[in-house]
């Protein structure tokens, strides 16, 4: 804790020492949608989302001087993303863009056009594209996994840890609104182990005195407990849900619990997992996030030397008050008061073993598994700690008990296909249903007579075949039609079973650029590439093929001049 700290003073003295308070990413003003260190799933929100007004092809500038060291476009994650290492050697990342400016979308189209793939990630040495404070580098967008118009921004350490912007920046964002307390909960914890209770969150009822001070009622325990917290942050003129910066706690006034969310590291990302009680977010949708940290926690937020952040309590007469304190990135506060009665408790964490094909298993041991027709082999660290998991195979289903379970890193499964003939074998893949019924497609290999598959979450798997092919259309042309005026080509594109995985097109036997949107199933063509031919008439081809290798194919005819 002590290095995170030398580390956050000397990141902040750094960046008001190398930045100015003009250098803003947007000339427009600033209000977020997404700030620093939020609750995503599997993650914390590496950055602030800046919002667009709704719209895209705002003018996105470089916070300062340096080089652009890395450019990656994707169909999901941050779609296109510029990376800039400044002379300081922290870095700035802007998100989801539109496009780039010209002189680096010049750079992108060749290297496009060279791969022939619209993706591509490729890093650049300093002195390839040079860039100056207040350039122009991009159009804020909405591509990539993006639910709406906005620019993701980020700024990164020399080690490349992400830091909080507003943390070292007085960013001009009205913020007079405290944290919002949607629910107080708490359980158990065993004498000998913080990780070792199977106990669900139970709430306790809060009175708002005003709004930022709650009182709960009293809580009758004999301890230790720990508690959880479900709250947001809101700022002015806006009604998006943000995250808090930092939770303090003390019991009788004695400080026991101090998090501060100004800087992580991608290694810690799934560790949010932890942080929450990842049972009722899968359950309940609901982010509850402890107040008190468990041995398997690494995170290194949180100041350790106040000790674990449990409440322990002994037999009395009078109650004790716990304090919480929530904190915004503008410092508003908010407050709870809980009182805790010492009463009489008995053990309530003997946990009876109740179904056949339970299995304990320790997280620093490996586990094989063989069923007739699966296979699971577990390494080491899959779980964040100890568990008691069921795991059998029945009707050609595997079962590895709950999503409500998670995984640090994941397990291999091996589902035997061999029952199919030959023709169908290879339209098979796997799929995962968890708690809320719903299947979804997994990523996986064959071998032999195996699919093969790494799982990221428990849950019931089975093998599905697919033997439909993709969905093709081109939007608003016919056959034959002449388009001269047209600026760009629109592809729709789908797949209801396994989903799309290639898509390729040509005009006239050459290779276009086609950029994918797959959050709205459209390819995207820009007659500004001037692929298509001298000639008047143009043959279009595009091919499309699903997980399994199904293809489909579309030829279209149409006829443009060139101006």
């Amino acid at each position: 804790m002590r290095y995170y700290l030398l580390t956050i003073f000397f990141l902040c003295a750094s960046i008001i020492n190398s930045q100015n308070s003009g250098d803003y990413p947007l000339e427009i003003p600033i209000i977020l949608s997404g700030t620093f260190g939020e609750l995503r799933p599997n993650h914390f929100h590496a950055g602030i989302d800046i919002k667009t007004k709704g719209t895209e092809g705002f003018k996105v500038y470089s916070i300062g001087d340096g080089y652009v060291s890395r450019i990656q476009i994707t169909h999901g994650g941050y779609g296109k993303a510029l990376y800039i290492k400044h002379e300081n050697g922290q870095s700035s990342v802007y998100a989801h863009l539109q496009k780039f400016s010209p002189k680096i979308e010049k750079i992108v189209k060749e290297i496009q056009y060279s791969k022939e793939s619209y993706t591509f990630k490729t890093y650049l040495s300093k002195d390839e594209i040079k860039i100056s404070e207040k350039e122009l580098i991009g159009f804020s967008g909405n591509t990539g996994r993006s639910f709406g118009p906005h620019l993701h921004y980020e700024l990164r350490d020399e080690f490349d840890r992400p830091i909080n912007p507003m943390a070292f920046k007085n960013y001009p964002v009205r913020d007079t609104i405290p944290p919002i307390v949607l629910g107080l909960y708490y359980k158990l914890i065993p004498e000998n182990s913080i990780s070792g209770s199977n106990s669900s969150f139970n709430e306790l009822k809060l009175k708002k005195i005003s709004d930022n001070l709650f009182i709960s009622d009293t809580l009758k325990t004999s301890g230790p407990v720990g508690f959880g917290i479900n709250s947001f942050d809101r700022m002015n003129n806006t009604w998006n849900k943000m995250g808090l910066s930092n939770i303090k706690t003390n019991i009788d006034g004695d400080e026991i619990f101090d998090m501060d969310l100004n800087l992580f590291s991608y290694d810690e990302w799934r560790h949010i997992n932890t942080f929450i009680d990842y049972p009722s977010y899968k359950n309940k949708k609901i982010k509850i996030q402890k107040l008190y940290i468990e041995e398997y926690n690494p995170l290194d937020m949180y100041k350790r030397s106040l000790g674990d952040g449990v409440v322990k309590i002994n037999e009395r007469n009078d109650t004790y008050l716990y304090i919480i304190k929530l904190f915004d990135f503008n410092k508003n506060q908010s407050e709870i008061l809980v009182p805790i009665q010492w009463i009489k408790q008995y053990n309530l964490f003997a946990r009876k073993l109740d179904f056949d094909n339970m299995f304990k298993v320790n997280k620093d041991s490996t586990y094989n598994f063989k069923f007739p027709g699966t296979k699971v082999s577990i390494e080491k660290n899959s779980f964040y700690t100890d568990k008691i998991i069921q795991i059998f195979e029945e009707n050609n289903l595997l079962h590895i008990d709950k999503d409500s379970i998670p995984l640090l890193k994941g397990i291999t499964i091996k589902m035997d296909v061999s029952r199919y003939n030959d023709s169908i074998r290879n339209k098979t893949y796997i799929v995962r249903i968890g708690e809320n019924k719903k299947p979804s497609f997994v990523s996986s290999k064959k071998e032999e007579n195996y699919v093969i598959a790494k799982v990221n979450n428990l849950g019931n798997f089975v093998i599905k075949v697919d033997s439909i092919k993709p969905n093709i259309s081109v939007i608003d042309i016919s056959d034959n039609q002449w388009i001269s005026n047209r600026k760009n080509l629109s592809i729709k594109i789908s797949d209801n079973e396994s989903g799309i995985n290639y898509y390729r097109g040509t005009i006239n036997d050459k290779w276009i650029l086609l950029e994918y949107n797959p959050m709205k199933g459209i390819l995207s063509y820009d007659f500004n590439d001037n692929v298509n031919s001298d000639d008047a008439k143009n043959i279009l081809e595009i091919k499309i093929e699903d997980r399994v290798g199904n293809v489909k194919k579309l030829t279209k005819t149409f006829y443009r001049k060139i101006k």
